[in-house]
């Protein structure tokens, strides 16, 4: 499964594993979107380079021209590898990734998506969903306004939140200053995340880190009772919340990077240094 195998090296980057199955085949279907064309963008290069930071770009970019020249990829191989409907997704949100970063999706890239997701057997707008959320970053989509406006869809039974400047030194030091940290949230009263303008800062499994909205490609929705949610990232890594209590934040994440269209407020909303206040 994808959502298990992308994980956290030792090292300081991490990818995908080219001698996993499924990882080839999606290595080798990003390789022939970056190529189909006949070239191979910058931003395309530098997509692939993240995810197999061990390569010389000059062979990957051979690499990659070869997808392109070879034609299509093997779907049958690719449907058969990557059965999971979670890895399935991720899989799909990786192509949609990689088809905006020549700034355009052309009808070519709107045909494999689709074939992917007919595949895959998503359910109807799974590729129109996927190019929203995968589209070029935009400062207005991770506003402070929206960002508390999404803090209302989940049900928050056992988690507090706050404003103000981030309390625990572990997360302070991961958290850089374009964070622009708009919510704190705690359990038991302890910090265990917080949301910003530029991204989230958490604890995670293998320690504090923070990820950046426009570095962010997926994110799990937990399967099972105490399953925790996991994020996946542009050089393939995935970061696992130490606590399934913070499941309710794929609502959150929905919200904000589902549309780009106002949402409409139900109640108001205020964080406030002490806490979180709904009226």
């Amino acid at each position: 499964m994808l959502d298990k195998q992308i994980e956290l090296a030792p090292h300081d980057r991490s990818s995908l594993r080219d001698d996993n199955p499924a990882h080839q085949a999606l290595l080798a279907l990003l390789a022939y979107m970056a190529s189909s064309n006949g070239t191979v963008d910058d931003q395309e290069l530098a997509f692939l380079e993240r995810l197999l930071p061990d390569r010389r770009v000059d062979d990957l970019r051979a690499w990659a021209v070869q997808y392109g020249e070879a034609g299509a990829p093997d779907f049958a191989y690719l449907f058969g590898v990557i059965r999971q409907p979670q890895d399935q997704w991720t899989c799909l949100r990786f192509a949609a990734r990689m088809a905006w970063k020549d700034g355009s999706v052309d009808e070519a890239e709107q045909v494999l998506l689709t074939r992917l997701s007919a595949g895959f057997k998503l359910p109807d707008g799974a590729v129109e969903r996927v190019l929203r959320e995968m589209a070029p970053f935009e400062t207005e989509r991770f506003s402070k306004e929206r960002i508390v406006e999404a803090l209302k869809a989940p049900n928050w039974d056992t988690v507090q939140m706050a404003g103000g400047d981030l309390v625990s030194t572990d997360l302070q030091a991961v958290s850089p200053d374009s964070a622009g940290i708009v919510a704190r949230i705690g359990l038991d009263r302890t910090e265990i995340a917080a949301l910003g303008t530029g991204g989230i800062v958490a604890r995670f499994r293998d320690g504090p880190a923070f990820v950046a909205w426009d570095d962010l490609v997926s994110y799990s929705r937990p399967q099972s009772l105490g399953a925790a949610l996991t994020l996946h990232t542009e050089d393939g890594r995935a970061y696992h919340l130490v606590d399934s209590r913070l499941g309710g934040l794929v609502m959150v994440f929905d919200r904000l990077l589902d549309s780009m269209e106002p949402m409409k407020a139900e109640s108001t909303v205020e964080i406030t240094a002490d806490g979180v206040v709904i009226d």
